[in-house]
C-alpha cells in the first residue's frame, strides 16, 4: 500500500515556531511530527510514501534522511491553495490505487495504522466517537458508515465524533475521490480542504468507521495541542 502525507502548510496558529520551520517539523520529545509519521509508515511496510511540501520545502528535504520509499512532491502554490490542491498533485502517483492519507500535523499510535491496513479493499475513516473539540472537524455516521464530514463549529449533538485527519482509500475509493477532486480543481476550488470533496462522495464509496476512542492521537493546531502531544507521546 502507498501513503500520502499532506505537509505543505505553514501552521499559522503557531507563529512562534513556524516563522522558522513548517508545522510538520515541530518536534515532539525531540523528534519531528513528520519523522514520527514516516517511521511508523515505514515500519508497517508501506511501499511508497509521498510527502507534499510547500512552505520552507527545502528545510523539510534537508531534515529527512534519504529513503527510496519516500518521495517529495512540491506544491509551489501552497500560499494560495489548501490541502485539496496538495492532494490533487499526487493524482498521477496514487489514483486508482489503495492508499493511506494523513495530514502532516497528526500523531497517532501505531495500533491505528495497523488496523487501517488490514484490508486494502475497504475505505475506512478513523473516528473518535467520544471526542468533541470546537477546533476539530466532525463526522456524521449511520450504521457504521460515514455520511459526511461536518464543519468544526457543528454542535456536539449533531455530530457522531471527530475525524483525526487520517483516511484510508481502496482502489475504487481512490478513483472516485480523485475524480471529484479533479472536478473541484477545474471549477477553481483550490483553496478548500480535501474533506470538501470527500463529503461529496461519501455515499458512493461506503466508507466504514473505525472507532478509535481510547487510543492515542493528537492533531497539533496550536501550542495547547503541542503540549498535549508532548505529554501523550513523551514515552
Amino acid at each position: 500500500m502507498k501513503a500520502v502525507i499532506l505537509a505543505a502548510g505553514k501552521g499559522t496558529r503557531i507563529p512562534e515556531i513556524t516563522k522558522d520551520i513548517p508545522k510538520c517539523l515541530i518536534e515532539v520529545q525531540g523528534k519531528t511530527i513528520l519523522e514520527r509519521q514516516l517511521a511508523m509508515l515505514l515500519k508497517n511496510s508501506f511501499k511508497k510514501i509521498y510527502v507534499v511540501i510547500g512552505y520552507k520545502a527545502e528545510i523539510v528535504q534537508k531534515k529527512i534522511s534519504y529513503n527510496s520509499k519516500i518521495e517529495f512532491i512540491l506544491n509551489k502554490d501552497y500560499a494560495t491553495t489548501d490541502n485539496i490542491y496538495s492532494l490533487f498533485l499526487t493524482r498521477d502517483k496514487i489514483k486508482e490505487e489503495s492508499f493511506l492519507l494523513l495530514n502532516g500535523d497528526i500523531l497517532c499510535e501505531e495500533k491505528i495504522i495497523k488496523k487501517l491496513v488490514e484490508n486494502e479493499s475497504v475505505d475506512i475513516a478513523p473516528v473518535d466517537t467520544k471526542h468533541y473539540d470546537s477546533e476539530k472537524l466532525k463526522i456524521k455516521v449511520e450504521n457504521d458508515r460515514v455520511l459526511g464530514i461536518l464543519p468544526k463549529n457543528t454542535p456536539n449533538y449533531m455530530s457522531d465524533g471527530s475525524t483525526i485527519g487520517i483516511f484510508k482509500f481502496s482502489t475504487d475509493g481512490s478513483k472516485i475521490l480523485f475524480d471529484e477532486i479533479e472536478k473541484c480543481i477545474k471549477s477553481g476550488e483550490k483553496n478548500r480542504w480535501f474533506e470538501f470533496a470527500l463529503t461529496r462522495i461519501c455515499k458512493q464509496i461506503d466508507m466504514q468507521v473505525l472507532d478509535i476512542h481510547g487510543m492515542k492521537w493528537v492533531e497539533i493546531d496550536d501550542l495547547m495541542d503541542l503540549k498535549k502531544a508532548q505529554k501523550i507521546f513523551g514515552g
